[in-house]
């Protein structure tokens, strides 16, 4: 049975589990982790690789021990994840995890249900990590974007949908390309145009060969798997829609509206939003580069 934490269960910090500390930048957005055991430092610095930095964070969050379950696991295979108010703030559960978020930065927690099980720790830090980059983002005039990202020829490609829309194939299918992430791509707003950036976080490619980096984004890409390789243009409207759906993490219906609208009307009318139809063949890149010349 769900146990849905009240008020008063973030007041009282649960004990740190050590005192190692991890901080992470993703193309300048910091959030650093305290009261880490020095095994999951190590775990996690493995885990995150060349995002590790010693910069100043914007966000942190304090990590504990928490109540052995909070919400029961989904029936499917997929993690259940749910956001919900809280008078202090916003609280994201899942089943072996709890965070709150406090407005500003201030005093935001992690509890982990099996701080001892390194598989399960990792999973809590990484989607509490996601949830907070996505909120950065929105605030600093980004958003991350459930897509996979490719670089080709120094310019961002970046293909997204629902999950099983085929956004690890296309990765695994342009092994010349330079690879942003096959599951989450952090979209920025920077001058007049938009850029995406590499992100650690992964769907079910290896990408321990990832390097930090921030690319000028050619194009955004709803994937629709056919029999034949195809690209075809979108309204303006249905452009808007589709993006809208697939930017996870945000779940205030106000702030999706007031901030998050504004920024993805913003990267529909700067760059081409397009529904590409592909087989699982590399042939989408030849009606891409087709599509490039002509525009």
């Amino acid at each position: 049975m769900d146990f849905v934490p009240d008020p008063g269960h973030f007041n009282s910090p649960s004990p740190p589990l050590g005192d190692g500390t991890l901080t992470v930048t993703i193309a300048g957005i910091t959030v650093c982790f305290v009261g880490l055991s020095a095994e999951l430092v190590e775990a996690a610095r493995l885990r995150y690789g060349p995002f590790v930095s010693g910069d100043q964070p914007q966000h942190r969050v304090a990590v504990g021990r928490g109540e052995a379950l909070y919400l029961d696991p989904a029936k499917s295979d997929y993690l259940r994840l749910e956001e919900r108010p809280h008078p202090e703030g916003t609280v994201l559960l899942s089943s072996n995890f709890a965070a709150i978020r406090r407005p500003g930065g201030r005093r935001n927690e992690l509890k982990l249900s099996s701080p001892s099980n390194e598989k399960a720790a990792l999973q809590g830090i990484e989607n509490c990590l996601r949830w907070i980059v996505a909120d950065l983002a929105v605030q600093q005039g980004g958003f991350v974007l459930h897509s996979s990202g490719l670089v080709r020829e120094g310019r961002a490609h970046v293909f997204f949908g629902p999950s099983g829309a085929g956004k690890s194939t296309v990765a695994a299918l342009s092994p010349d390309c330079l690879l942003l992430s096959d599951d989450l791509v952090l979209l920025l707003k920077q001058g007049e145009g938009w850029r995406a950036a590499t992100t650690p976080f992964r769907g079910t490619l290896a990408q321990e060969a990832k390097e930090r980096g921030v690319y000028p984004l050619a194009g955004l890409y709803r994937l629709v798997q056919r029999r034949e390789a195809e690209l075809v243009p979108l309204s303006a409207a249905v452009s808007v829609g589709m993006v809208l759906a697939c930017c996870p993490f945000v779940g205030d219906e106000t702030v999706r509206r007031e901030r998050l609208l504004p920024l993805v009307e913003d990267v529909a009318r700067s760059v081409p939003v397009r529904e590409l139809r592909f087989r699982k063949d590399p042939s989408f890149w030849d009606v891409i580069r087709r599509e490039d010349r002509n525009g």
